[in-house]
């Protein structure tokens, strides 16, 4: 196992994800994946090392915008993800009609997070509607809210899991849509 792949190197040297990212991906997946990885720093998303094993962070606006990891398995989730990229799309709310009329829903569902009773006091989750459709049990965190005794809980509210081309087309646009929701925030708060 080369060293980098290591916690601690990664502490200690804060790798540019591609630097690490052939040691997952291959191929046609890795060009894929580096390709999004330029689009990121391209967009200024630039992905920083985020204090966590083998997992970055984009930031926009002062906040996560985006989390790629590498190489780890997540409740319910396959067992050979290789990479996971998972959007957090505060805003979604102000362009989910942009998400339907592109056809990107369907994305969008495969990846919501589900309550898997984990221990974390969620289970069993909560029902809520999302771009038209009606889901049960989703983890709480997912839905950016606190849990009914306070607690909050941190998952974000996509995952793409070994995401093909397609896939990352659709991260990308649901990406612009988020950071031109920050901007009209950001925009109507000052």
């Amino acid at each position: 196992m080369s060293e980098i792949l290591t916690l601690k190197a990664q502490r200690e040297q804060k790798p540019p994800i591609e630097d690490v990212l052939p040691y997952f991906l291959d191929g046609e997946e890795l060009n894929a994946g580096l390709d999004f990885i330029s689009y990121l720093r391209a967009n200024k998303l630039n992905p920083r090392w985020a204090g966590v094993h083998s997992t970055w962070n984009c930031n926009y606006k002062g906040k996560t915008i985006c989390y790629i990891r590498l190489g780890r398995k997540w409740l319910g989730k396959a067992d050979n993800v290789k990479w996971e990229v998972s959007p957090n799309l505060t805003y979604i709310g102000e362009y989910e009609d942009e998400i339907i009329d592109t056809n990107m829903q369907n994305y969008v569902w495969e990846g919501l997070s589900h309550c898997r009773a984990c221990n974390n006091g969620c289970a069993p989750g909560a029902n809520k509607a999302i771009l038209g459709k009606n889901f049960t049990g989703l983890c709480y965190g997912m839905l950016g809210v606190h849990h009914p005794d306070g607690r909050f809980f941190g998952r974000l509210p996509i995952s793409f899991v070994n995401p093909n081309k397609a896939a990352i087309d659709c991260i990308k646009k649901l990406l612009k849509l988020e950071q031109e929701a920050r901007m009209k925030q950001l925009g109507s708060n000052q």
